[in-house]
């Protein structure tokens, strides 16, 4: 029996829940599942992918607006596509039939994270002339021994262990890491001024984002309305700086300090994210330092940041962050990409990090 693509109702949620069961006891994984009843809001949609009364797949699509080189027009985000072809070759039609499915209800669309592009979907997104790009990971390390226990890119193999211990303990490791920094900051110029937490984003945002956003050549809308939505003030979680200069206010910054318990990454290192941001980007850099600055101050152990725009990456450059191997991919379907051409040129110039997509998950 063949499948087809329809919008979640209530009726399908007995079927999704059996989908996920099978999800989970044939992959072992419980990370990404399918929401058993569709969704409330006019901005997000789900979708499955039904043979008769059977769910066999399914994906959310997430509209928002962006600034694509000054013009504020409506994307959306293709997110969490899972299918039964994932365990079971009978069904390995069903993701490219979503992603067909999902282009025709929304042309302009993007994918963004999907934790690097050696996996299933940026495979299939490629084989279907997508254009894929990692968006760059910059980090700062700020307890050298710490890390070099903590870290599991470290841990994958036996000599990468005794090589990162001995390193450890010898000191090398430390003067390592610190040589690169000290190097990589040397470009830092001192600025003067004011950064004060805050927790709600006003109207003084709004003025950063109609000043700022025609200077990016791709960037999700960042006025108030948006963040609020996006960083409630009532979740702790989320750190707002606010970055002034003179009494004026230049630009913010989205931090996080978790305490990571056996992360697959950063295992129990403190790390400190600088999500999202936003600023002319010749503020860039000032912004970057507050940021650097507030999380040290916190006690964090090592600093994060994915920024796709070269005055970002060039801030935290600045700032002493080094440029490491990134998982947060951003895909971008044939319709989007043209009106970004040249598209690998381009991408520089786009203003993309973990505000974007699913936003801060698993910092």
């Amino acid at each position: 029996m063949s499948t087809t693509v329809r919008p979640h109702s209530h009726e399908y949620a007995p079927a999704v829940k059996e989908f996920n069961l099978r999800m989970a006891a044939a992959t072992g994984s419980s990370e990404f599942f399918l929401p058993e009843y569709p969704a409330q809001g006019e901005s997000e949609n789900y979708f499955l992918a039904l043979e008769g009364c059977e769910v066999r797949g399914g994906y959310i699509l997430r509209r928002q607006e962006f600034s694509v080189r000054g013009r504020i027009i409506r994307l959306a985000h293709y997110r969490q596509p899972v299918s039964e072809g994932t365990w079971n070759r009978a069904y390995a039609g069903v993701g490219p039939q979503m992603l067909r499915a999902a282009l025709a209800e929304e042309p302009l669309l993007f994918a963004l994270g999907m934790g690097g592009s050696e996996f299933a979907l940026p495979r299939m997104l490629r084989a279907m002339r997508w254009r894929l790009l990692p968006v760059p990971f910059y980090f700062k390390v700020l307890d050298v021994g710490r890390f070099l226990r903590e870290i599991r890119l470290l841990r994958e193999n036996r000599g990468r262990q005794l090589a990162a211990e001995a390193a450890r303990v010898t000191g090398t490791g430390w003067l390592a890491i610190r040589a690169a920094q000290r190097l990589a900051a040397m470009r830092r110029r001192k600025t003067d001024c004011e950064v004060e937490q805050f927790r709600g984003f006003g109207g003084w945002a709004d003025e950063i984002w109609e000043r700022a956003h025609s200077r990016y050549a791709l960037v999700g809308v960042r006025d108030s309305r948006a963040l609020n939505q996006l960083y409630p003030a009532s979740h702790g979680r989320f750190l707002g700086l606010k970055v002034s200069r003179g009494g004026r206010t230049i630009g913010w910054a989205i931090a996080l300090d978790t305490e990571m318990r056996d992360h697959r990454h950063f295992g129990n290192l403190r790390v400190g994210t600088i999500a999202d941001c936003m600023a002319l980007p010749e503020d860039a850099e000032a912004v970057a330092a507050a940021a650097e600055q507030f999380l040290r101050e916190r006690g964090c152990e090592l600093l994060v940041s994915n920024q796709a725009h070269r005055a970002w990456g060039n801030a935290l450059g600045a700032c002493g962050f080094l440029r490491g191997p990134s998982n947060f991919v951003f895909a971008a379907a044939s319709k989007l990409a043209e009106l970004l051409e040249p598209f690998e040129a381009t991408f520089s110039e786009m203003h993309l990090n973990r505000g974007d997509g699913d936003g801060p998950i698993h910092l």
